[in-house]
């Protein structure tokens, strides 16, 4: 099997990972992220000796978790974007070529998760949602970009190290 085709798999993957996370109800989804704000709070604590009660710990919890569901939101479609690229770098394109794609079909599949969301229960479709997924898909391609950069850079020093 190809590296592209393999890469195809993972997008779909990711995709189908998203989509998961999306059709959860609203309470099932601010319940994981509650827990994951409360693990954070405990982290800070533990690591900044700051002996906060249980209660203290909940109200931390609460004014981070906005922070944490968007970050996430922003995180999933990053790493959407990363695969897409992978994806895309194996066709003989333009790296600006190869971006533009990217972010055209990550911001696509943004906004037809929000148009999911309207459809389960406790759920809203929100623009500004897209808006963050896709600068999480532009931060992910950023990203790729760098990486890439930077192994090119590696592969010619390289290869000049060889020469000389």
């Amino acid at each position: 099997m190809s590296k592209k085709k393999i890469t195809g798999i993972a997008v779909v993957i990711w995709m189908a990972v998203i989509f998961a996370f999306s059709a959860q109800p609203a309470r099932q989804s601010s319940k994981a992220s509650k827990s994951v704000s409360y693990k954070i709070a405990e982290w800070q604590n533990y690591i900044f000796n700051q002996g906060k009660t249980e209660e203290e710990l909940s109200i931390k919890a609460e004014s981070m978790q906005l922070i944490v569901r968007k970050g996430a939101h922003m995180s999933e479609y990053a790493i959407l974007a990363v695969l897409i690229c992978f994806y895309f770098s194996y066709d003989s394109i333009s790296k600006k070529r190869m971006a533009l794609q990217a972010f055209a079909f990550t911001a696509g599949y943004a906004a037809t998760d929000e148009l999911h969301q309207l459809f389960v229960p406790g759920r809203a479709g929100r623009l500004s949602d897209v808006c963050i997924d896709s600068l999480g898909g532009g931060l992910g391609i950023m990203f790729f970009l760098f990486l890439f950069q930077a192994y090119d850079k590696w592969k010619k020093t390289a290869a000049q190290g060889e020469i000389d």
